[in-house]
């Protein structure tokens, strides 16, 4: 964890009184009103994922109900130990909010460490845009696997980053996704040990998988209770699913997009600019594994799933090492960070159109105001460009490290 403490005290005090400039803003955005009027919109209920769902699945399992019996489930059974009492229950809805917000927002900026006023709008609009505080303002889990991956990057103990790794899994499944970043945790780790611990990785899986673990979670996981469908969504199904409200078939829609999508991640892939992204690039650094973790995550989840927009709070992983690749005049990378900039304005347009009326019902039939389409269409082209650009990057790096695996391992 060095890299938290490498820094003057005049770095460290600016970093310091920079984030709690933004968590007074946050407050602010909470207690005038202005961040459910015409920001993110929703129910008047602050922290409802903890008041409404973590709470009341504890409280079910501290008194033996069946799960099934509870409301929408979509985590797994690991989450049953996380420690409850009303005590407890007390600190959880009052104390941990606020505690979290405070550790959340000094991490991102110790972790972004701005240099320059560029940097600092960056973190601002990283931490201040409509989906950042949708993810804050509902405090989903999402948020505590935010910070446990950033734990996972710059802890050396490893044999408690993979207990970590298993806990996020376990608990959400996805994350699974980000497994990657095992490759590039220690430079000295042999590859037959790498082969060993993979293989013990698989076992573990599928024992899970026999064993039926998974069957709590996936007949919950796909339902409407656990994705999006029209408001705060960040998918690759975002762009059919407004082309569906102007005339086009959806499946039709979905056989159109995803191979272009497919097709721009090729052009990304076998750029120039790409290969001089990576060219010479030592992978074994705890800002790559950020970007490994919080990168292939959000690749999948948008190629696979309807997440809610404040998934894309992983996005902040990747920008640490897009800054460093950026100050040396990579192309790529400045076309990304510019573009990401670009996005994070675009999500405030985006943010207001969920918030304000985006629908009407005529004869109890459902129909969505122009201005929340385009706006939905407007993010999902920039979600589909921004994606392609990020995953072409990432399937390079993925390749590179199993080539190497596979030319070094010996049985």
């Amino acid at each position: 964890m060095r890299f938290f403490f490498s820094k003057s005290s005049k770095n460290i005090t600016l970093n310091i009184l920079f984030s709690f400039i933004l968590i007074f803003i946050i407050f602010f955005l909470f207690k005038s009103g202005i961040l459910r009027n015409y920001l993110i919109g929703g129910p008047e209920i602050f922290f409802i994922d903890i008041k409404h769902n973590y709470i009341h699945w504890l409280e079910c399992h501290n008194v033996g109900i069946n799960h099934q019996n509870c409301q929408i489930m979509n985590y797994g059974k690991i989450f049953f130990l996380i420690p409850f009492n009303e005590t407890l229950k007390i600190f959880y809805i009052n104390y941990l909010p606020p505690i979290t917000i405070l550790l959340f927002v000094l991490v991102v900026t110790f972790l972004l460490n701005p240099k320059n006023k560029v940097e600092y709008f960056i973190i601002m609009l990283a931490i201040l845009n409509p989906t950042t505080l949708l993810l804050i303002e509902r405090m989903n889990f999402d948020i505590f696997i935010f910070l446990l991956f950033v734990i996972i990057a710059f802890n050396r103990v490893y044999i408690f980053n993979w207990l970590l790794f298993f806990y996020c899994f376990l608990l959400k499944l996805f994350p699974i996704f980000s497994g990657t970043f095992i490759f590039i945790e220690n430079k000295k780790r042999s590859s037959n040990f790498l082969f060993i611990l993979l293989v013990a990785f698989a076992a573990i899986i599928l024992y899970l998988l026999f064993t039926n673990y998974f069957n709590f979670t996936a007949d919950k996981i796909f339902t409407s209770g656990g994705k999006a469908s029209y408001w705060h969504i960040f998918s690759l199904n975002t762009i059919p699913k407004v082309l569906k409200y102007f005339g086009l078939n959806y499946i039709f829609s979905i056989l159109l997009v995803y191979p272009f999508f497919f097709y721009a991640l090729y052009r990304f892939y076998k750029s120039r600019e790409l290969n001089q992204l990576i060219n010479n690039q030592n992978f074994f650094t705890s800002k790559w594994r950020l970007f490994l973790l919080g990168g292939n995550l959000l690749l999948f989840c948008f190629i696979l799933y309807s997440n809610y927009s404040h998934r894309e709070v992983f996005l902040i992983l990747l920008i640490p090492q897009l800054l460093l690749l950026s100050s040396l005049k990579n192309k790529l990378s400045n076309l990304i960070i510019y573009f990401l900039i670009f996005r994070y304005l675009f999500l405030f347009i985006y943010g207001a159109a969920n918030a304000i009326d985006s629908t009407y019902h005529i004869d109890e039939v459902r129909y969505f105001s122009g201005a929340f389409l385009f706006a939905m269409l407007g993010k999902g082209l920039l979600d589909f460009v921004l994606m392609s650009a990020i995953g072409a990057v990432l399937i390079k790096i993925n390749f590179s490290i199993l080539k190497n695996f596979f030319l070094t391992f010996r049985l």
